[in-house]
């Protein structure tokens, strides 16, 4: 059952980051600004302001598996507009605006998505497994954003983006179909309140310091994943000169990074003081992306900087959400999470748009040093400030 599971989640987390690349690289290629980039990933975020609260009430009262379902046709239906948009021509340089239509399309999908795919664990397995099986859920989410580019990259070799989106398409169809297959029981579940359970979340958080500073750590180190997302890609391609197929080669070894971080974080389950880890690998990765424009004459070196940069922040974001599962019972989980998907998606959407908007005045290098000295002092800040994740974590 798990299995299928983990095929369904791999396959719907992979079409997701290959929407929001094959959007990206898309929009650059009709458009010259850099903020419009930052506007197709920041609408693919954008539903999340809306619907967060009310995804996470609903995953707590209704099946997961169905909402989860339906949110990937929505996704689905993103991929299909873009796909037709482009045959008859209503996106093309000059006209990118439908491609926003898209971004929202799979936004409203995300909004379910993300916290569902983790809050479904809680009627999957017993609460003593969660926290592992957390870590090798969010190892997916890992997988799937780092071979997005190289899968992407390949399909946009030798097809034109329609196809790559009937594809992106094609694999949450068939992610469905495995979610389908899935038994699923609902455990534990307060069905008193209609409302989005705002106040109860408010309070719950307040009782527990702990998820609460996970979240806020959350929002600093996801800062770095806007620009990245938005102006990595025509980095690679217009600073490095490197084709399609070798920008998402490229790009792969951050992801490699990611995925080989966040199975590492596998084996630190157990140790004491992760709290230590998860500042410590924060401060390097900002320091390595500053390190990045200064590094372009060398495609080695930028592999290097790419992967560990990749490593690090692998580690970081399998940890947090696996210690937020850990400390969040089951009849608020969908709540929690809805909540740690708004902040670990609707940051980076804000920090790619102001990443755009910079680049465009001041370029992409110096956007890169300035944005990791930046994020650096948050964390800074934050390490002296969070007691409850640096001591009890």
């Amino acid at each position: 059952m798990i299995l299928f599971y983990y095929l369904s989640s791999i396959l719907g987390l992979l079409a997701g980051n290959m929407f929001n690349y094959t959007a990206i690289i898309l929009s650059q290629s009709i458009s010259d600004s850099d903020t419009f980039s930052g506007w197709v990933f920041f609408f693919v975020c954008f539903p999340l302001l809306f619907l967060s609260f009310t995804a996470g009430r609903l995953l707590d009262k209704y099946s997961r598996k169905w909402l989860l379902a339906a949110a990937q046709i929505s996704m689905a239906l993103g991929s299909g507009f873009a796909a037709l948009s482009l045959h008859l021509g209503w996106i093309s340089p000059g006209k990118p605006y439908l491609l926003l239509v898209s971004s929202v399309l799979s936004g409203i999908g995300l909004s379910f998505v993300m916290p569902g795919r983790f809050a479904i664990l809680g009627d999957l397995l017993e609460h003593s497994k969660i926290g592992k099986h957390s870590v090798w859920l969010n190892t997916l989410v890992l997988f799937g954003y780092g071979l997005a580019p190289l899968v992407a990259g390949y399909f946009k070799e030798y097809f034109s983006f329609k196809y790559v989106f009937m594809s992106i398409g094609s694999a949450y169809v068939l992610s469905v179909f495995f979610l389908v297959l899935i038994p699923v029981q609902m455990r534990e579940r307060n069905q008193t309140s209609s409302g989005p359970g705002i106040s109860e979340l408010i309070a719950y958080l307040k009782n527990s310091p702990l998820v609460s500073q996970f979240l806020l750590l959350m929002g600093a180190v996801v800062l770095l994943v806007g620009p990245v997302q938005v102006l990595l890609p025509k980095y690679v391609k217009e600073i490095m000169g490197l084709g399609e197929s070798m920008r998402g080669a490229l790009l792969s070894s951050l992801g490699i990074g990611l995925v080989i971080g966040g199975g590492v974080t596998f084996l630190l389950h157990g140790l004491k003081k992760k709290g230590h880890i998860l500042f410590g690998s924060a401060l390097f990765s900002c320091l390595l992306f500053s390190l990045i424009p200064f590094l372009a004459e060398s495609l080695v070196l930028t592999v290097i900087c790419f992967f560990v940069f990749g490593f690090m922040t692998g580690v970081i974001i399998t940890l947090i959400p696996a210690g937020i599962q850990q400390n969040t019972e089951n009849h608020i989980r969908g709540r929690i999470l809805s909540l740690y998907s708004l902040v670990f998606l609707l940051v980076p959407a804000f920090s790619g748009i102001l990443s755009g908007f910079f680049s465009d005045r001041i370029g992409i290098p110096p956007t890169f040093v300035w944005s990791g000295f930046l994020e650096m002092g948050v964390l800074i800040y934050l390490s002296w400030r969070m007691d409850q994740v640096r001591n009890h974590y």
